[in-house]
């Protein structure tokens, strides 16, 4: 009897050992998260997508806390959030910086169409 229940006992311990087993501390997507949220405020991610930049701050946050109560599984996927949501309203504010500038260039374009109506 005691043959068989051991091999399940061991098993159950080594499982629930692996279930509770948060992983290497998450460094890595720590920086690259913040990494994310600075090109973000850079390329005016702040302005332009506020609500976004501010949750992926507050991921990161909580992510810190969650890394200092070493439940890094949890820090992990809130890092991978805040760093997809830093990189979105990156890319936004990128995109509406393009949109303006072809704003100008449209402009320009009209502006030169009609002085070259006026001269003939």
């Amino acid at each position: 009897m005691f043959s068989r229940v051991l091999p399940i006992l061991v098993t159950g311990a080594f499982l629930t050992g692996c279930a509770t087993n948060p992983g290497p501390k998450p460094d890595d997507q720590l920086a690259s998260a913040q990494s994310a949220l600075q090109s973000a405020a850079n390329a005016g991610g702040e302005d332009t997508e506020p609500s976004m930049v501010a949750a992926a701050r507050e991921k990161v946050a909580t992510a810190e806390s969650l890394i200092t109560e070493e439940q890094y599984g949890e820090a992990r996927r809130l890092l991978e959030q805040a760093e997809v949501d830093a990189r979105l309203a990156e890319a936004r504010a990128e995109t509406q910086k393009v949109r303006d500038e072809l704003g100008d260039v449209r402009a320009s374009i009209d502006s030169l169409r009609r002085n070259l109506e006026n001269q003939n």
